[in-house]
């Protein structure tokens, strides 16, 4: 089976998609054209395509390709994810002025490919693409589905996601390809990001109560940026053996308007931890601070946006599930080596995987790109690592689905 899956499997061929797919921007809640396209490319190759139309809460629409090669339905089935959006900053590249690359140019210089999207994640999208198309060419017989979901707005809280997931669809298994430097990703962390707004006074030339001094408190109390909070604290959770040193948090951004200061918050969380318990949490701590001083007043507002939900924190998926047993295996015959398997490269980090699981979906996350640091000027992604993922990905969907 697989001599005759790679047979027409020509390694330029990711490459160039992931090329493709960088020089066509989109950014958060602004998918509709790469949607399109990608639309476009699976129906010129058979698949059977769905565009769905991903309403805002802004009142506009974005739009994701949703691609199916159907099997006789006497196997399982199995769904290859990837996300189309890619880091927004106010609706630009993340200091675009410091690149010296092309955002949007896909150069590839010694072996690493350049853009925004290389890493998160494009490559992954183009990886999952040309995966079912390897399958699709051999005309292995299929016994369960393959779909192909390229879904918007990841980073907008999985938004894509969670429309697909309300729309019905469902499979056995679940693979989403988020940059993971190749690790077999069983578990990963969630987030609870909100707002604490502090209200004071606006006066000039006399004593007043000042929001931007009473908020200082609250980063007091949250404690250092990013660094593992101790168990016993403000925040009740369980320590979990596959996240250690999470749960974390960091102060993202404060504003300042009149007679109100905003504190953005980002706490990444531990399967136990919900966004209730956090809720309730950081409520008796900043009502401990309203108690000692009497001028403190404060607006808790969690999730920070009616658009942007959290994303929960799901237990592991079982080691030997079938689809995390047929990556492992996958990727040490291409490889030659094991693959890191638990939170791995993306510690600390989120996906839509939480959402699938959610559904009841055995879920994995498997894809492409060593992320250095995040958000990151030229943005690039090792063009091995594509050919290795689509090739991985390729033979997984055949032992699930043929």
């Amino acid at each position: 089976m697989q001599e005759r899956l790679l047979a027409t499997f020509d390694p330029a061929e990711p490459v160039e998609l992931a090329q493709e797919l960088i020089r066509i921007p989109s950014f958060l809640w602004k998918e509709s054209e790469i949607g399109f396209w990608i639309g476009a490319w699976m129906e010129s190759r058979g698949f059977d395509v769905m565009i769905q139309e991903v309403p805002l809460r802004n009142g506009g629409v974005t739009h994701q390709a949703i691609g199916r090669l159907k099997g006789d339905g006497t196997g399982p089935s199995l769904m290859l994810c990837g996300h189309t959006d890619t880091s927004d900053w106010n609706g630009d590249v993340f200091r675009r002025s410091e690149w010296t690359h092309d955002p949007f140019g896909a150069e590839i210089v010694d072996g690493m490919l350049y853009g925004l999207g290389a890493i998160n994640m494009k490559a992954g999208v183009a990886s999952i693409l040309m995966a079912a198309e390897a399958l699709r060419r051999s005309a292995l017989p299929r016994k369960g589905d393959l779909v192909v979901a390229c879904v918007v707005a990841e980073t907008g809280g999985g938004v894509g996601a969670v429309h697909l997931m309300e729309s019905g669809l469902r499979t056995d298994y679940c693979i989403v390809t988020e940059a993971g430097n190749l690790d077999v990703g069983i578990i990963s962390v969630g987030y609870v990001q909100g707002k604490v707004r502090v209200i004071g006074e606006f006066k000039h030339r006399v004593p007043y109560i000042n929001p931007i001094e009473k908020i200082t408190k609250v980063i007091h109390a949250f404690g250092p940026s990013y660094q593992p909070i101790a168990p016993g604290g403000w925040l009740r959770y369980t320590p979990h053996p596959l996240l250690p040193g999470y749960p974390r948090m960091a102060v993202r951004n404060i504003e300042h308007y009149q007679n109100m200061t905003t504190l953005m918050f980002d706490l990444r969380i531990v399967p136990g931890m919900t966004e209730e318990s956090v809720r309730a949490d950081m409520t008796a701590l900043l009502d401990a601070i309203a108690a000692e001083d009497p001028e403190f007043r404060y607006e808790l507002i969690i999730p920070q946006s009616a658009q942007q939900p959290n994303m929960p924190a799901r237990e592991a998926t079982p080691v030997d599930a079938p689809v995390v047993a047929s990556l492992i295996h996958n990727h040490r015959a291409v490889t030659g080596r094991e693959p890191v398997v638990g939170a791995g490269h993306r510690m600390g980090a989120t996906a839509d995987t939480c959402h699938f699981k959610g559904a009841g979906i055995t879920c994995v996350e498997y894809g492409p790109g060593y992320i250095p640091i995040w958000p990151m000027v030229d943005e690039c992604i090792e063009v091995a690592q594509i050919v290795t993922a689509t090739q991985v990905l390729a033979l997984t969907a055949a032992d699930l689905v043929t």
